[in-house]
């Protein structure tokens, strides 16, 4: 049975939050928030660049997570006085009490690894010696977790002690190596996405982010053998707001071709940094995981002026927002093709080769304007592998359909135009292949497109 004194505490008074307005605190969750290994949250952007973008983007992960928290704890209400919701538990897959604390601690320290740029840094990672020099934000929940501040025990102390869970089952299910729970943290349905959607939405002053959140969550029933949430058929139409959202937000804040410039940037910087001997893999690591967005920037200037080496140049325009421009831009499904150009998804994943084509180009333009250009100043902005929808887990979902007692997958129903053909075609396109450059390379690179591209293509070996 789910603990009502868990569930529904508010002795710590109340926190007014952007779209959720008032949410209530138990002694517990305060302990956390006032953490300073949470606190530090407050200095880690929701969005990364898309502020020099949208200006109104400066939020957190510190009011997300908290958000996160709030709506797993709706969810959870929902299921306890929902009698529907009830009798569908099954031992194995039920919502007791320490089932929810659990649920609720891993909603609230989702996002506790996360560092400056951290999906930045994540995708089409610095490397060296054909390593990631980043982890996974996912795989630094331990860490911490378990850092120890003057003053402050451990956050796995306070979940010990105070919350009556174990800190390697919050770690395991943020982690998503312990299954049980899993889809609920991460999956096509959680919280999430709810609120990251909602709130990036509401900051960035958009009306791509708006789900009818409220109907989602009252469609909400467990569903046993998928060990999952299922929804009702009521909650079909707020699931495609859900889905829209995030589609809309994708193609037009997360992958805008300004914050993707800046990441490209960003990115050639640090591996510079790394193949030239001037910073190392470990200074790196513990120069952004125990900083800021904002601080981190003028941290690496600081301690990497732009001449020391050709490409600080790349800092020096990022702080100063004078950013390369796109001067080519391609479509690996043109024409409505069914597989991708095969060449602009390689240069994702190969560190070494995308970097060495943007030598060759830089060299081939110089040979064509007489231009003196030291191999940076032509750089590619490969498509990103991350899909917009997991599919997979999509066709998971099922709904429950109240007249039979059946459940009913989503992909099969056959009530929503959200169908694996229409979700594919969302994601098409959403995918670019780029070619940005300083400024005044833009015509000399325009100019010469034909060559470009074949400089570019990777053929594959007989």
């Amino acid at each position: 049975m789910i603990s009502d004194s868990f569930l529904f505490r508010s002795e710590g008074g109340f926190i007014r939050l952007p779209i959720w307005g008032h949410i209530p605190l138990s002694a517990p969750l305060k302990q956390i928030l006032a953490h300073p290994a949470f606190l530090r949250l407050k200095g880690i952007r929701q969005l990364s660049f898309a502020q020099q973008v949208y200006p109104g983007a400066n939020h957190t992960r510190f009011e997300h997570s908290i958000g996160v928290y709030h709506l797993m704890k709706l969810i959870l209400q929902r299921i306890h006085t929902n009698p529907l919701a009830g009798s569908l538990q099954e031992t194995g897959f039920e919502f007791d009490d320490q089932a929810c604390r659990l649920l609720l601690s891993a909603a609230l320290l989702h996002d506790i690894g996360h560092y400056p740029h951290a999906h930045v840094l994540e995708e089409q990672a610095p490397v060296w010696e054909d390593e990631p020099v980043f982890a996974c934000h996912e795989s630094l929940v331990s860490r911490f977790l378990s850092e120890e501040h003057d003053g402050f025990p451990p956050i796995g102390d306070i979940l010990t002690r105070e919350w009556h869970v174990d800190p390697d089952d919050v770690t395991g299910l943020i982690a998503g190596s312990r299954g049980r729970f899993g889809k609920l943290i991460s999956g096509t349905l959680d919280p999430d996405k709810m609120d990251y959607l909602m709130r990036d939405a509401h900051h960035c002053n958009i009306p791509y982010g708006s789900i009818d959140i409220e109907r989602l969550i009252e469609s909400f029933v467990p569903d046993p053998e998928r060990q999952r949430f299922a929804i009702t058929e009521k909650g079909i139409a707020p699931l495609e707001s859900l889905l829209f959202a995030k589609y809309m937000m994708m193609r037009n804040v997360y992958w805008h071709h300004t914050s993707r410039t800046f990441s490209v940037m960003l990115r050639r910087f640090l591996q510079d940094m790394l193949d030239s001997g001037m910073t190392s893999p470990q200074q790196l690591r513990h120069l952004f995981y125990g900083s800021s967005d904002d601080r981190v920037l003028y941290d690496l200037e600081h301690r990497m002026p732009a001449a020391t080496h050709a490409s600080g140049s790349l800092l020096q325009l990022i702080l100063q927002r004078r950013i390369y421009k796109r001067a080519l831009t391609a479509i690996p499904y043109a024409n409505g093709a069914s597989q991708p150009v095969d060449w602009m998804f390689a240069h994702t994943a190969a560190h070494r080769q995308r970097k060495e084509k943007e030598y060759e180009l830089c060299r081939f333009i110089a040979s064509k304007t007489g231009r003196a250009l030291e191999g940076h100043e032509i750089l590619l902005d490969p498509p990103s592998h991350k899909d917009v929808f997991d599919y997979d887990d999509l066709k998971d979902l099922r709904v429950y359909q109240g007249g039979t007692g059946a459940y009913v997958s989503f992909d099969e129903l056959g009530e929503s135009a959200f169908r694996p053909d229409f979700i594919l075609a969302f994601e098409r396109c959403t995918k670019k292949f780029r070619i940005i450059c300083r400024e005044d390379l833009v015509e000399d690179v325009q100019k010469h497109e034909h060559e470009i591209m074949e400089i570019l293509e990777v053929r594959k070996e007989a």
